[in-house]
């Protein structure tokens, strides 16, 4: 029991994210070359690097494919952001997660 909630505890730190998204609008601010954006088009959104921006067609680049998107299939668009409080939260958490998780199976072993 106490190994399976040390296992949820740091899945679950795992899988924090270093980086925080906010919504941008596509009229009011200039898209970046280089940067990494999520975009939605359909119902999922997929996190991809700014390759070129053109007046109607985006080109990003998915792993290692590039793709051109028109900016009208474009429902929703993330900038993203580091974030270095998430970055020393998830390393401090995961930090205390040993050592308590540690101690705690060193007393149980007396």
């Amino acid at each position: 029991m106490k190994t399976s909630i040390i296992y949820l505890i740091v899945i679950s730190f795992l899988f924090q994210s270093c980086y925080t998204y906010r919504t941008i609008d596509l009229k009011d601010t200039s898209l970046v070359v280089g940067k990494n954006y999520k975009m939605r088009q359909d119902t999922k959104f997929v996190k991809s690097k700014l390759e070129l921006v053109n007046d109607s067609i985006i080109t990003v680049k998915e792993g290692k494919i590039s793709k051109n998107i028109p900016i009208s299939q474009i429902k929703e668009i993330k900038e993203s952001k580091f974030s270095a409080l998430k970055t020393v939260g998830l390393v401090l958490g995961i930090g205390s997660i040993v050592l308590f998780g540690g101690g705690a199976i060193a007393l149980s072993q007396m």
